[in-house]
């Protein structure tokens, strides 16, 4: 379709905690997408500049809407302004699609691990709902980790997901959720991502080990955990697909103020 943006009007707003919600926007017709891509927001900032921010999608391609995950960062230029945002509102969609953490570049194996932090959650949210992923990899790890157990958004998808029987409710299929809470006292773990890794205590949890031979890894959250967990993943052996050779491990880094 076209590159130029297009004008979306907000369905319906879901706030988890106060800076943090969901947004349902229409979704404009003959658009579509693949799971784990991403798209640009646009909205006009209290000084009259157009600014845009990109966001992955939480919903399916076959939805007649599209939904975003989103975070306010303090002193922020747009996701203050999305997040404060009522129905009924409209914000520009720039439909050019970006992205290449796509399950389907990954070669099958015995399971997918999909490690998460913040609203990095969001593609996932769309992979896993995709029976497609379900027939690559029978067992798969969903790791979200946050800062606080208010930021466990849903929990009730991921349970639904877990259940269904066209997804990882099938025989021989296991969806294994793995919340992390950083800075408060909960009986989830509480170390961030690449210390679990380093420590074993991550493929403890999931029962699984973390084996670029069996394993594949799809990561995306802040920049400091993807640098940090490739580094480790790549001393363990995981690598990214090239143009000859498939590989181990896809990443993503939306950092969005």
């Amino acid at each position: 379709m076209s590159a130029e943006r297009i004008q979306i009007r907000l369905l319906e707003r879901r706030e988890w905690r106060k800076g943090l919600v969901s947004l349902r926007f229409e979704k404009p017709r003959d658009f579509t997408f693949k799971p784990g891509q991403f798209v640009r927001l646009g909205i006009t900032t209290a000084d009259g500049q157009y600014s845009a921010r990109a966001y992955s999608m939480v919903s399916l391609p076959e939805d007649n809407f599209l939904e975003f995950f989103i975070v306010e960062v303090q002193g922020g230029t747009v996701s203050p302004l999305l997040v404060s945002l009522k129905a009924g509102s409209s914000v520009w969609l720039e439909p050019d699609l970006f992205g290449s953490m796509l399950p389907e570049r990954l070669p099958a194996g015995e399971s997918l691990w999909c490690l998460s932090s913040g609203t990095g959650l969001a593609p996932f949210l769309s992979i896993l709902r995709e029976e497609s992923t379900w027939l690559k990899w029978r067992k798969t790890v969903l790791v979200h980790s946050v800062r606080c157990s208010e930021d466990l958004a849903y929990t009730q998808l991921i349970e639904k997901i877990r259940t269904d029987s066209s997804l990882a409710g099938a025989n021989e299929r296991e969806l294994i959720y793995i919340p992390i809470v950083t800075r408060e006292a909960t009986q989830f773990l509480s170390q961030r991502i690449p210390k679990l890794i380093v420590g074993g205590e991550l493929e403890d949890a999931a029962a699984l080990k973390l084996d670029p031979q069996n394993a594949r890894v799809l990561l995306c959250g802040n920049p400091d955990m993807i640098k940090e967990t490739r580094a480790i993943l790549k001393d363990k052996g995981f690598k990214a697909p090239r143009r000859t050779e498939p590989g181990s491990l896809l990443a993503e880094n939306l950092w969005n103020d």
